[in-house]
């Protein structure tokens, strides 16, 4: 099994674009999002913490896969270079990770909820998500 690399948000558009160019990596075969925790200072300095998300890649000319990972430690405002101009079907994977982890994806055409209602509080997948609180039974719109 292949190491997952890690790419630090800030340079993370520019090496997808250079892995599509330069490795044909023409496939972005999935994208998940990934609460790795809240940092603790007895973490080790290599422990990944925060939200993120993993890519898997593949060349169809070559039949090279890879697999990429970058994070944020923000968790009140996510953000994470959006590769949605590189890769078409990662408009949906972007959304749906947002829907779920709150990681606003900078550059996306239509960031908006994909499978939650727009009153949806909250992002179901979070660690710190607390679904008996925020959405017992209800809708904020529903009595």
């Amino acid at each position: 099994m292949q190491e997952i690399q890690f790419i630090a948000p800030a340079v993370l558009h520019d090496e997808m674009l250079r892995l599509r160019n330069e490795k044909q990596m023409d496939f972005l075969e999935s994208l998940t999002g990934m609460d790795w925790g809240v940092a603790d200072e007895k973490d080790a300095p290599e422990k990944l913490r925060g939200l993120g998300v993993v890519y898997h890649l593949e060349s169809t000319i070559t039949g090279e896969r890879i697999a990429l990972k970058t994070a944020t430690t923000n968790r009140e405002l996510p953000e994470i270079p959006s590769v949605s101009d590189i890769w078409k079907i990662a408009d949906f994977y972007e959304r749906e990770v947002f829907d779920f982890y709150g990681i606003t994806f900078v550059g996306h055409p239509d960031m908006r909820r994909l499978y939650l209602r727009n009153d949806w509080i909250g992002y179901p997948m979070r660690k710190d998500n607390d679904p008996e609180k925020d959405n017992p039974l209800c809708m904020t719109n529903e009595e």
